[in-house]
């Protein structure tokens, strides 16, 4: 079996260690010669007390273990510089980054669609390139700067709500996080075109603005570059630029030859940032429009004529999941009631589901096969719902559950959730479990876990002939796993530590990423779909 390596290449002392070695020196030495004072041995009563706390030799030995440590911690302080992950932000930038020729990249904005009011005819210039004074641009209410992408030309009934004008593409002109401005915020034109006296209204949130790259990601950027060797345009260095392209690119994932012979598909993952839900890593326009830019010659800067680059983001693919935890019960560390319902199925239906609605306060919902009936004399069972659009468990404000037939319950609520409860079957319809105190943290780590999977491949590697060479790079068994499975337990244990004694998945479904029926198609990804969460 190979050694371990060590955690240092040198001893370090703990504070006191050197004092505590100083003194028993020294107790040695002195019962080793006569008292200078009556010529016989030291007793062991003036040796303890010449060495005790706070005596004249114990303070010299502590002054030296205290100068010693100061040096020890410069030393300590120096070696962690020489690694990446360890290394100050002053290090990682100042050595690192020159040594491998790269530093924190810079700060972007925020994309999306908007609504432009205009006549028929009027046209939106565009352009990629940010800033570009030749483009349409406008400002936000907090006075940030928007670009529009691609050119457009206004026809009747263009925007998303019929009326007359154009559905355009803005990119911050400006950076940061404030770019990625909300639904129904107006832009105003600051050089529109005569035909569009309107202002823009975005439609949909915008994505992708970051600040600077911090010094984390950065680390984890050249520590790829020191584990993955790069050169001639393989998949590491494919993989390298896609990331050096943006700070809004959370990953690269190259796919050669899929295409043909002499291409290289690229599928960019974003970064999450503070957006919810399945979507939150699906790269935004203004992202895939920075890549392709840097990517694609012949006017990439560092791809030359003639590779084939396509540079595309994924596809989510909703997994249904019921999870089984052991919680306590009737506690804020668990389950909200002391006697939780509905709890899990034995079988198909694992969850329990909203069959009907009547308002979003009046619906039907069937419990799992074989889960427990509604506790005797409860007649208000403390209820969450999972919104499968943000990925999180709301508490349900409810006012009664009352058995309708069999697995079937009529359910009235005070007031309606945040989001729209769906009606549905066994795999589809809003997820109702018994609520917890914990739900928040439940669902920011069923997230998270599926934040750790990657998209999965473009061609089926058992039987296509290019397997052994348009196969995901990086290859999954390495980094970001494709499939989604039991691992998810993992996640909820180091979250939730010992207050969650056991937990079962008995429902995941998708298990691996659908494949395409067509290379040229985004590759799949899974995303946290509806989820329900019982008591074990």
């Amino acid at each position: 079996m190979t050694a371990r390596a060590p955690e240092r290449a040198f001893v370090t002392f703990p504070r006191g260690e050197i004092r505590d070695e100083i003194l028993t020196s020294m107790r040695f030495g002195m019962r080793q010669v006569p008292n200078p004072d009556t010529g016989l041995p030291f007793t062991e009563a003036e040796i303890a007390v010449a060495t005790a706390r706070l005596s004249r030799f114990w303070i010299e030995a502590d002054s030296i273990d205290l100068v010693l440590l100061a040096h020890q911690n410069r030393d300590l302080y120096f070696a962690d510089q020489a690694r990446i992950d360890r290394a100050s932000q002053s290090y990682l930038t100042g050595y690192h980054g020159v040594l491998w020729g790269e530093q924190p990249l810079s700060a972007v904005g925020g994309s999306g669609p908007v609504d432009a009011p205009a006549t028929v005819g009027t046209t939106f210039v565009g352009s990629t390139t940010v800033p570009d004074p030749a483009a349409v641009n406008g400002t936000d209410p907090a006075g940030l700067s928007y670009q529009v992408l691609f050119t457009v030309i206004a026809t009747a009934g263009g925007t998303s709500t019929g009326a007359d004008g154009a559905q355009l593409q803005l990119k911050g002109i400006d950076t940061g996080p404030d770019t990625n401005i909300d639904v129904a915020v107006e832009i105003d034109w600051s050089n529109g075109p005569p035909g569009a006296p309107a202002p823009a209204v975005v439609t949909t949130k915008f994505t992708g603005g970051f600040s600077e790259e911090t010094a984390r990601e950065f680390a984890r950027r050249l520590l790829d570059r020191v584990r993955q060797k790069e050169g001639a345009g393989n998949n590491a260095q494919f993989r390298a630029w896609a990331r050096q392209a943006s700070t809004a690119v959370e990953d690269g994932f190259i796919y050669a030859t899929a295409l043909h012979a002499g291409s290289v598909r690229v599928c960019v993952t974003q970064k999450r940032g503070t957006t919810q839900g399945p979507t939150g890593r699906l790269a935004s326009v203004g992202t895939l429009t920075d890549v392709t830019a840097f990517l694609t010659p012949p006017g990439s800067p560092v791809v030359p004529v003639p590779p084939y680059i396509v540079v595309t983001a994924h596809v989510a693919e909703d997994v249904v999941t019921t999870l089984a935890l052991s919680l306590p019960f009737g506690q804020a560390a668990g389950w909200e009631d002391v006697d939780p319902f509905p709890s899990v199925g034995t079988g198909t239906p694992f969850n329990t589901f909203i069959n009907a609605i009547t308002t979003q306060t009046s619906f039907q919902i069937t419990r799992g096969s074989g889960s427990k009936d509604l506790p005797a004399g409860v007649t208000a069972p403390s209820l969450m719902a999972w919104d499968p659009l943000t990925s999180r468990s709301e508490a349900l404000n409810v006012t009664s559950v009352i058995l309708n037939a069999g697995d079937v319950y009529d359910v009235i609520l005070s007031a309606a959730p945040s989001f729209t409860l769906v009606a549905g079957g066994a795999t589809v319809g809003s997820r109702i479990s018994p609520d917890t105190e914990r739900r928040a943290l439940i669902a920011e780590t069923i997230e998270s876990y599926f934040d750790s999977l990657g998209p999965g491949e473009l061609i089926d590697l058992n039987t296509d002939t290019r397997s052994h060479r348009a196969f995901r790079f990086p290859r999954p068994n390495e980094e970001f796993p494709q499939r989604a499975g039991s691992a998810i337990i993992a996640h909820l244990q180091d979250a939730l530590g010992a207050t969650l004694a056991d937990a079962q998945q008995p429902e995941v479904s998708p298990t691996t990423p659908t494949l395409p029926t067509d290379p040229v198609d985004e590759p799949s990804l899974l995303v946290a779909g509806d989820v329900g969460i019982y008591p074990e």
